[in-house]
């Protein structure tokens, strides 16, 4: 979920000094983009964080007396600017707050590695502040807004996350989606234009992706359970096969038009997942991160027209064809690239056609 806050609280810089703090380094593979680490309080915070988002009938802010920070400095970057995140927790039960911090921070890894995406620096020079609330209805959220300091101080602008009723999280597949979920939300381009589920896709789509590359770097042994709040990998096969895949199948065999993206219902919510997943799927990173960016518009509606803008910039791709597809009819966006590897069965001229999937590698060339 998305919304927009306004609040009149803004955690000291201060109250952090004086805290004594412990120090994680994550492991990443020899050749990764940015060294990530981990500082949690070894003592509550006095006072408080408080929530800048108020509850209840009386308005009033939660306390969070537990800090953990999380960092990551890019390899190639010339500043040591690297904190990403503060994960404020309301008790420190079973340590959610640093399996929290660590999954965030692979996470923003994917982001920054993968999609090229970096946190938003007009709020809180990129930090996003995470909160994890023993009560309130069950979910995420995720808030932009601006905090207006007590002391007459310039207001600032926060990304915020909650996440709710932390006891009902039981199922640590369910508690990563959540996050993943909350996350994308946070740093995705957004696709909106439904009613239901929700009005905005990024959500949905950023915690299919988000919680494929976890479960494939635990199949290359580059991550473990503790990476992803401890789901493990069979248990995100489990999930992927039920929420993902049939949805990468729907997608690559229906012509995605406009007005199917513009059904403002879980259907059509769906057949935006369905389309992007496949695109992620079949391309490599840089076409998916590029077909994200390139529709125009915040309407999912757009976002065909933006993938066979982004099918269209390299010079060559070799797709990569799931088994489930191999012998069906397939849609893939060509627009002026020259195909070899397959057979058109229809051409549209939105640029997408429709070809016949064989044993033979399929080739996208494009001339620029």
């Amino acid at each position: 979920m998305i919304a927009l806050l306004t609040c009149c609280f803004a955690l000291s810089t201060s109250q952090q000094d004086g805290h004594l703090f412990t120090k994680v380094d994550l492991q990443v593979p020899p050749n990764s983009s940015a060294k990530l680490y981990i500082q949690s309080t070894a003592d509550p915070l006095d006072p408080p964080q408080l929530s800048p988002k108020r509850f209840g009938s009386n308005q009033i802010p939660w306390e969070f007396p537990w800090l953990v920070a999380g960092y990551s400095h890019p390899i190639t970057a010339k500043t040591y600017d690297d904190l990403r995140f503060y994960v404020f927790a309301q008790e420190q039960k079973g340590n959610r707050a640093t399996g929290v911090a660590q999954m965030l921070l692979r996470l923003w890894h994917f982001n920054y590695d993968r999609l090229k995406l970096v946190h938003n620096p007009i709020f809180q020079s990129g930090r996003i502040d995470v909160y994890l609330c023993f009560g309130g209805q069950a979910g995420g959220e995720q808030l932009l807004g601006e905090v207006i300091p007590p002391n007459g101080a310039k207001p600032f602008k926060v990304n915020t996350i909650y996440i709710y009723d932390l006891p009902s999280f039981t199922d640590p597949v369910e508690m990563a989606r959540e996050v993943a979920h909350e996350y994308g939300h946070a740093t995705w381009p957004h696709f909106g234009g439904f009613t239901q589920p929700e009005e905005w896709a990024e959500g949905y789509l950023s915690e299919k992706v988000f919680l494929q590359w976890l479960r494939n770097a635990m199949a290359r042994n580059e991550l473990t359970s503790d990476d992803a709040l401890g789901a493990t990998k069979a248990g995100l096969d489990k999930w992927i096969a039920a929420n993902v895949d049939p949805l990468i199948v729907a997608g690559a065999q229906v012509l995605p038009t406009s007005e199917r993206l513009a059904d403002p219902s879980a259907t059509g919510m769906n057949a935006f997942l369905g389309l992007a997943l496949y695109i992620n799927a079949i391309y490599p990173d840089s076409v998916f991160a590029r077909s994200l960016k390139m529709s125009g518009s915040y309407l999912a509606k757009d976002y065909p027209a933006g993938v066979v803008l982004a099918a269209e910039e390299p010079d060559e791709v070799t797709l990569k064809i799931p088994t489930q597809l191999i012998g069906k009819a397939i849609w893939i966006p060509l627009g002026s690239g020259k195909l070899r590897g397959a057979s058109i069965i229809k051409k549209d001229p939105s640029g997408w056609v429709q070809i016949q999937v064989g044993a033979s590698p399929i080739v996208v060339a494009n001339t620029h």
